[in-house]
């Protein structure tokens, strides 16, 4: 865990927004019956079937973006975060052109969104590296909050203080919370 608070980075989907995708809908259409990394999975899978299953992916991030509401206590928590004045910022495994319509569509905006489109995503701790980079801050100081296990073996790996957004248990992390507001008091006792 940081020793002291620089900085806040949220992951988008389930994070800041209500889950949108049906992943084992969408796997069953892709034929994956395991934790397949779908991202990682296109960069290595055939052409003919590494297309196929970007099409699946898009029609469902399409659809969910189209779709998406701010997830319980979302602006109530960002408006905390802007009251500390503390840097912030996105970093999501979504693609620029699908969060650009969901954070218009929930009402908030970032001066810092890291998506996929850098060529890296979660779990690979670049992706939440560069995040922190991005905020000016070091990934030791930041606290990483996010709904999925990629995002806890992300922060976790990068150094950051994590904490998960679940009301199950889930993957190793600092904290876990079941509504985003219920962060504010962890990070207030950060920040002190």
């Amino acid at each position: 865990m940081t020793s002291s608070l620089g900085g806040i980075l949220l992951d988008f989907d389930g994070t800041l927004t209500k889950p949108a995708i049906d992943w084992e809908v969408m796997k069953t259409e892709m034929a994956f019956d395991d934790d397949t990394i779908i991202l990682e999975y296109l960069e290595t899978a055939p052409p003919d079937r590494a297309r196929e299953v970007a099409e699946i992916l898009e029609r469902h991030e399409t659809d969910a973006a189209h779709r998406a509401e701010a997830n319980d206590g979302a602006h109530e928590f960002i408006d905390f975060i802007l009251g500390t004045g503390l840097p912030h910022g996105i970093v999501t495994n979504n693609a620029m052109r699908h969060v650009s319509v969901m954070l218009k569509r929930i009402q908030l905006s970032f001066d810092t969104v890291i998506t996929r489109d850098i060529g890296i995503w979660k779990p690979d701790p670049r992706h939440v590296i560069l995040g922190a980079e991005a905020i000016g801050v070091p990934p030791a100081d930041c606290v990483f909050i996010g709904d999925g296990r990629l995002d806890m073996i992300a922060g976790g790996e990068a150094g950051m203080t994590t904490i998960h957004l679940s009301e199950h248990p889930g993957p190793r992390c600092d904290y876990r919370v079941a509504r985003l507001t219920e962060a504010i008091p962890i990070i207030m006792s950060l920040i002190r």
